[in-house]
C-alpha cells in the first residue's frame, strides 16, 4: 500500500509540473470568447456587420466543427490519426485565413452590401471551425495525460487565465482586436505541440468492450452538457439578448465567471484528493435555471444577470465533461480522437439545434411571448435533470474468481501469457490484465495495480474471453497452461 502512494505521489508531482502549460490552452479558450460572441471580434467594423451576418457566421463555425469531429472519429475508427505535426499545421493555417478573410470583411463592410458580404463570412466562419476543432484536439490529447485531479486543476486554472488574456483583449483598441486575437489562437496552438511532446506518450488501444463501457460511463455527462449547450445558444440567441451592449455582455462575463472558476478551484486545491465531478456538476444545474427562470423577470435590466446564469451553467458542465472525457480516455487508452470527437460533436450539434431553433422563432421569443417559453424551456431542464440524476447505473459486483490461480513460476507463467497474447493478439493492456488473472488476482487487485477503474478492467477480461471464444477465468488458466513456454 505504501508503495502504491508512493508511486501516487510521483505522478502527482509529474501532473503538477505540467500545470504551468495550462496558458497555452488559457490563450485557446480567450481565443473562443471572441467567437462565442463575435460582436467582439467585429467591432472594428463600428455597427457595419449586422445581426444576419453574425449569426451566419456562427452558424459555419458550429457547421466545420461538427464536420471536423465528424471527420476526426471516422478516421479514428479506422485506426488512422494524424501526426501531432500535421494537426498543429492544419489548425494554425486554417484559422489563419479566417483571419485573413475576416480583416478583409472589415475593411470592406463599410460599403460593401451585406449580400456580397455573407458568402465570405461564411467561408471565414468554415476556416474558424476547422483551426478551432483541430485545436481543441490537440489540447485533449495533453489533457489525456493528466490524472484526473490534475485535469481538473488544469481546465480551472486555464479558465481563470483566460478571463484575463479575455480582459486585455477587451482594452484593446478595436482596431487591434482582430491582430491580437489571432495571435492568441496562432501561439496557443503552436504551445500544444511541446506540451504534449514532454508528456508521457500513451500508445492508443482499442477493443469493443472497453469502447461500449466508456461510452456507458459518458452519456449521462455528455447528454446534460449537450441539453444545456441547446438551451444556452437558445438564451444567446434571444432577440431580447442580441439588443445587451456588447460592453454589458462583456463586463457580466468578466465578472460572473471568475467568481464560480474560484468557487470550484479553491476546494480543489485544499482538497489532495480526486474531485467528486457528479457532485461539482450540480452546480450546473441551479445556475442555467436560475437563469432562465430570471429571463421572463428581468430581461437584460440587471446587467444581463439571467444571460450570465445560463451561460455559467454551461461552463460548469463543459468543464466537467472534459474532465470525465479526459479521465476516461487516460483510463481505458481508448484513441483521444476518438472519445473527444463524438462527445464534441454531440454538444456542438444541440448547440447548433439551440441556435437554430432561437432564429426560426425569433418573433415568438419576442419580449410579450416569453411565458410559455419559459415553461417549454423549464419543462426540458427537467428531462436533463431526470436523465442526469435519477437514471441511475446499476452497480455490477466484481465477478468471483473463477478457478485456482496459476502455480506455475511467475517467469515461466508470463513467457505462457506472452506466447498467448501474441498468438491472439492481445492489445498492451489486455496483455498485462491476462498475466494479473493467471495470478489468481481479483478484479479490484488488478484496478490498483494498474491505476484503471474496475470497469476498465471487467471490459479488458470482456474482450479477452471474446478473443479466446471461453466464458471464465478457469477457462483461461487452462488455456495458459496448455500453451507452450
Amino acid at each position: 500500500m505504501r508503495g502504491m502512494r508512493t508511486i501516487r505521489a510521483k505522478e502527482w508531482a509529474r501532473d503538477a509540473a505540467a500545470l504551468p502549460f495550462s496558458l497555452g490552452y488559457a490563450l485557446y479558450l480567450a481565443f473562443g470568447y471572441t467567437l462565442f460572441h463575435p460582436t467582439t471580434l467585429f467591432s472594428a467594423a463600428d455597427g457595419n456587420v449586422g445581426e444576419q451576418m453574425e449569426f451566419c457566421f456562427l452558424i459555419a463555425i458550429v457547421f466545420a466543427r461538427i464536420a471536423t469531429y465528424v471527420a476526426t472519429a471516422a478516421f479514428a475508427a479506422l485506426r488512422k490519426s494524424a501526426r501531432l505535426a500535421v494537426s498543429m499545421t492544419a489548425a494554425c493555417v486554417s484559422g489563419s485565413v479566417g483571419f485573413l478573410v475576416v480583416c478583409m470583411l472589415l475593411e470592406f463592410a463599410g460599403f460593401a452590401p451585406g449580400g456580397v458580404l455573407t458568402p465570405w463570412m461564411m467561408l471565414a466562419g468554415a476556416f474558424f471551425g476547422f483551426g478551432d476543432a483541430m485545436a481543441n484536439l490537440l489540447w485533449a490529447r495533453f489533457s489525456s495525460t493528466l490524472s484526473l485531479r490534475s485535469a481538473y486543476l488544469f481546465v480551472l486554472l486555464s479558465n481563470l487565465a483566460s478571463l484575463a488574456a479575455y480582459l486585455l483583449l477587451v482594452l484593446f483598441p478595436p482596431a487591434f482586436v482582430v491582430p491580437a486575437t489571432a495571435a492568441l489562437f496562432v501561439c496557443s496552438t503552436v504551445f500544444a505541440k511541446p506540451c504534449i511532446e514532454q508528456r508521457p506518450e500513451q500508445a492508443a488501444e482499442y477493443s469493443s468492450p472497453v469502447f461500449k463501457s466508456a461510452i456507458s460511463s459518458l452519456w449521462h455527462p455528455v447528454l446534460g452538457t449537450a441539453i444545456l449547450s441547446f438551451l444556452s445558444a437558445l438564451m444567446l440567441q434571444m432577440p431580447a439578448q442580441r439588443e445587451m451592449p456588447l460592453a454589458t455582455f462583456q463586463t457580466t462575463s468578466l465578472v460572473t465567471q471568475p467568481v464560480v472558476i474560484v468557487a470550484l478551484l479553491v476546494p480543489a486545491l485544499l482538497i489532495k484528493r480526486q474531485p467528486e465531478l457528479g457532485s461539482v456538476y450540480k452546480v450546473a444545474l441551479p445556475l442555467s435555471a436560475a437563469g432562465f427562470l430570471l429571463l421572463p423577470l428581468i430581461w437584460n435590466d440587471a446587467g444581463g444577470l439571467a444571460n450570465a446564469c445560463a451561460q455559467l451553467g454551461t461552463l460548469v458542465a463543459n468543464i466537467i465533461l472534459w474532465c470525465m472525457l479526459s479521465d476516461v480516455v487516460r483510463d481505458t487508452k481508448l484513441p483521444v480522437p476518438l472519445v473527444f470527437s463524438l462527445a464534441l460533436l454531440i454538444v456542438n450539434a444541440s448547440r447548433l439545434a439551440g441556435t437554430l431553433v432561437a432564429h426560426a422563432n425569433a418573433d415568438t421569443l419576442a419580449r410579450g411571448d416569453i411565458a410559455l417559453t419559459m415553461v417549454a424551456l423549464v419543462a426540458v431542464y427537467l428531462v436533463a435533470m431526470i436523465s442526469l440524476f435519477l437514471v441511475k447505473e446499476r452497480k455490477r459486483t466484481p465477478p468471483p474468481a473463477d478457478g485456482p490461480a496459476a502455480t506455475e513460476p511467475l517467469d515461466m507463467l508470463a513467457i505462457k501469457c506472452n506466447a498467448l497474447a501474441d498468438r491472439t493478439r492481445f492489445t498492451p493492456r489486455e496483455r498485462e490484465i491476462v498475466l494479473h488473472l493467471a495470478q489468481g488476482r481479483t478484479v479490484h487487485a488488478i484496478s490498483e495495480k494498474l491505476f484503471v477503474s474496475e470497469n476498465t478492467v471487467k471490459s479488458h477480461i470482456k474482450s479477452v474471453y471474446l478473443k479466446l471464444d471461453i466464458h471464465s477465468r478457469a477457462e483461461l488458466i487452462e488455456i495458459i497452461s496448455e500453451e507452450d513456454a
